[in-house]
């Protein structure tokens, strides 16, 4: 599925653009993935796009520190707790959008979720909300698309 997620991230610019789930699979399956991780890809992206409109719309609108559930901290690594504070102290993420990297994560296995894979769910919900990234922050992101960091 991460192979799919990162193949959408580059290929296309625009989120939108990925708004016809038909064409998309048709896409993916002549780029040579399989039916089922295309499947998985597009109900892991749906699920994101649902998340995006609903329940965490007015988390911004509070203030306060984020503490971990026991099953939270049991399922998220603490690198994976430490990128998210990370990105949300540099304004790379917004508690909403926070959560919603949180929720994501928490749809994966247990043996998915690790640093390169948080990288990517947070590259994707900042993509699907078409958020600016601060440029040294979004290059520390890419690496999970491209495995190794693009600045030198």
């Amino acid at each position: 599925m991460f192979e799919v997620l990162a193949y959408v991230f580059e290929v296309f610019n625009d989120p939108d653009a990925c708004a016809d789930r038909d064409a998309l699979a048709r896409q993916l399956t002549a780029a040579g993935f399989e039916d089922e991780e295309i499947d998985d890809a597009l109900n892991w992206l749906d699920a994101l796009d649902n998340d995006a409109q609903g329940a965490y719309a007015r988390i911004d609108e509070a203030h306060g520190m984020r503490i971990y559930a026991e099953r939270e901290q049991e399922r998220l690594p603490t690198e994976v707790r430490g990128l998210l504070q990370f990105l949300e102290d540099h304004e790379a993420l917004s508690p909403a959008q926070r959560e919603i990297v949180v929720d994501r994560l928490l749809a994966l296995s247990s043996d998915e979720i690790n640093l390169p894979s948080a990288k990517l769910v947070a590259l994707m919900v900042l993509w699907t909300q078409k958020t600016e990234l601060p440029l040294l922050v979004g290059e520390a992101l890419m690496d999970a698309v491209h495995g190794e960091p693009t600045m030198q």
